[in-house]
This record gives structure tokens, sequence and C-alpha cells, in this order.
């Protein structure tokens, strides 16, 4: 029994440095040469290296943030597993208003869940944090989707690198709203509403907006079992509270759940990602995770084989008027109009360069609100994260 749960164990911790080796070599590999990739010439990238009074350097820190001459000038901090490291693990766009409601009030917010600490809403004329020690503390936040234009919220614990999982917890939530308004966060959906028992941990999850999909894991001494369900609420989901449960939960399996979350050909992504990305050359490997503002899980696109040579990670954000990608080396295509100003380059795509970051560090994510752009970055090393923060540039003095 002992020696089967070392294997179980060893087996695991094997997997998952083989995983995040086998991407650490892609990545490092592909940051090489995606300079060299951009279909633009050198006079065509804006660089804001070269222009130090458009942008502001912020990192993290236990109470929110604060601002920093450069990543590397924030105090260092001990590496730790991405799902338990202070880190910004997913930025969601929120949806444009009508044309007949743009002001400078008005411009969409982005909202950057912070893991074991809250949101940050980064908006083009605040940010601001929001917190609640109850909710994300001990727990990993993983990301968001939104219903009815309101950001949902998934929270967990990691089975193998959260050392504070009790056997038994009062309580479990899975899915937690986030009140824009008042910034007070409300769990919705917890493991109990799911039937899930305190061995069991949700370790993926879909929402295609029609209907949920969730993974689950549970371990014993003996072994590591995944099983699959989906549900659809008979009533508005965000009516929902961990007291009251109307919720029709089905079995599901592998394939289903797979089916959902398995990467397509890049020739199926929409028609705004192609012509923005299209033009990259045919040998240019990349995958983009694609997100639509306001919208549901994100879709992820792959163009080219992971076993073809160097794969490049790009994050699409597309929203009404505009559409933009961001390749962790910095790299930025943007097209459209932004937030009440009008069409950028009679439009066609623009390049821009982030400032460059210092080895082992990369851009992860990112979002725009009115002319504010807004990129995530983080020291990453393995399957580590250490210092951790964000980039707020103002595109209005560049672009306008």
């Amino acid at each position: 029994m002992k020696a089967m749960k070392i294997f179980l164990k060893t087996k695991f911790i094997f997997s998952i440095i083989f995983c995040a080796t086998f991407f650490s070599i892609l990545i490092s590999c592909a940051k090489k040469n995606i300079s060299e990739q951009i279909p633009f010439a050198a006079d065509e990238i804006v660089n804001l290296e070269k222009k130090n009074s458009t942008f502001e350097w912020f990192c993290l820190t236990r109470d929110g943030f604060e601002k920093v001459e450069r990543p590397q000038k924030t105090p260092a901090i001990i590496k730790k597993p991405w799902t338990e490291a202070l880190r910004i693990s997913y930025m969601a766009q929120a949806a444009e208003n009508s044309p007949l409601d743009i002001d400078a009030k008005s411009a969409p917010k982005v909202f950057a869940l912070v893991n074991h600490l809250g949101v940050i809403s980064l908006g083009a004329d605040e940010i601001k944090i929001y917190n609640d020690d109850s909710i994300f503390t001990n727990r990993s936040a993983e990301k968001i989707v939104f219903m009815n234009n309101t950001p949902v919220i998934s929270v967990y614990k990691n089975s193998f690198f959260n050392e504070k999982i009790s056997a038994r917890e009062p309580f479990r939530p899975f899915l937690v709203q986030f009140a824009q308004d008042s910034g007070v966060f409300f769990p919705i959906l917890t493991y109990e509403n799911l039937a899930l028992d305190e061995k069991t941990q949700v370790n993926d999850f879909c929402w295609n907006g029609t209907q949920w999909f969730c993974s689950t894991k549970s371990s014993d001494e003996n072994e590591t079992k995944f099983e699959y369900l989906k549900f659809r609420p008979e009533t508005a989901l965000l009516s929902i509270s961990p007291e009251r449960n109307f919720i029709s939960i089905e079995e599901s399996d592998e394939d289903e759940f797979r089916a959902q979350r398995r990467p397509q050909q890049f020739s199926y992504a929409p028609e705004r990602v192609k012509e923005l990305l299209g033009n990259l050359p045919a040998d240019f490997n990349f995958y983009a995770e694609c997100k639509i503002a306001s919208g549901p899980t994100p879709r992820e696109y792959l163009r080219g084989k992971v076993s073809s040579g160097a794969m490049q990670k790009a994050t699409v954000q597309i929203s009404d008027t505009w559409i933009a990608a961001l390749f962790e080396d910095g790299t930025v295509f943007l097209n459209g109009a932004l937030y009440g100003k009008k069409i950028l380059n009679g439009g066609k795509p623009i390049a821009l360069r982030l400032p460059k970051l210092p080895g082992g560090y990369v851009y992860s994510d990112f979002g725009i609100s009115g002319t504010q752009f807004f990129a995530a970055w983080e020291e990453s090393e393995f399957f580590k994260t250490g210092r951790a923060g964000f980039i707020k540039v103002d595109l209005e003095k560049i672009l306008y």
C-alpha cells in the first residue's frame, strides 16, 4: 500500500515537472525568435521603451499594489508554485456601453484577478483593490467569466501544493460573484451545491454560455480519480446562494469535457482573430487564448504543431470596437477603435512593443479601459512564480 502511494505521488510529481519543463522549453525557444517574425518594418513598430512618459510600473503586495521604478526593483520574494503565488492569474475585459452612453466615466473596466488576494479594478480614471480574506487568503483564484455582464470568479484549493486544506471545511465556495458597484464578493455556488464530498476538488471547468462543465479530482492512499459533471441552473445562477440549490446536475465524461476545452485549429478562429494574426509567417507556431469581452470561458486556437518547434502563447481580447493580442515578450497587435475614439491606422493592425522585461520575466495577460492599456507581468521559473505586477500604458499619448 505504502509503495503504491509513493508510486502515485512520484508519478504525479513527474507529470507536473515534465509538462512545466516541456512548455517552458517551448516558450523560451520562442522568445528568441518572435521579434524576427513580426510582419512589420522596424520603423512601423511603436516601441514604448523610448516613450518613458507613457507608462508606469506597479508591483503586487499583500495589501494590493504599489508603484515601482521597474519590475526588477520590486523586493525579492520566495518563488512559489503558480497556484499559491501572489500573481495576476487572469484578466477579464468588461463589455463596452452603447455609443450613446460613451463618456470618460463609463469606459469599460478591466478586472485583474489576483491569486490569494482579490480583484484589482483597472479603470481609465481609477485603479482600486477589492479583497475578502474569508474567500481568497487560503484559496487559489483561477478564472473570471461573465454572466449577464457580472464577473463570476472560480476559487479552489490545490490538493498537492496547498498545505492548509482541512479534511472537513465548514464552507467551500466554488463560484463567487463580484458586485462591481459595491466591491463585495458573494459566494453563489459551493461544493455542497454540487454534491461533492470533502475529498473532491474541481480542477477545471468551462462555462460555454449555456451550460457548465466540471472536471473533478479526488485522491486517497491508493489512487487519484477524475470524474466529470455538467449542470445547467434551473434559475438565474446569480440568484442562487449556498442555502438555496436550484441546480440540475448530470454526469458527464472525459470526451464531452475535452470537447469543450480542447484547442481548435486556427482556421476555426473568429474572423477578427484571423485578420489580426493571420499575417504572421506560416512557420510561426502559436496558440491563442481568445477572450470575448464580458463573455464565457475563452477558447484556444492552435496554429502549427507542438512537435514542429517553438510554440508562442498569445492572449487575445475581443471587444466590440477593437481587438488586441499580447505575446509573452510584450509584442502587441491592435486593430480597431478604442472606446469613444476614431479607428486607428485606417483600419489596419498596429504593432506595439511593451518595455523589455528582464530575463526570466514574462507578460501574461492584459486589458484596455478607455485608452489605458494594462498588462500583467511576472517572474517565472519552471512552475513557480516570484515577483509580479502590472504595467499601465497611456495609449492616448501614443496613438492619438
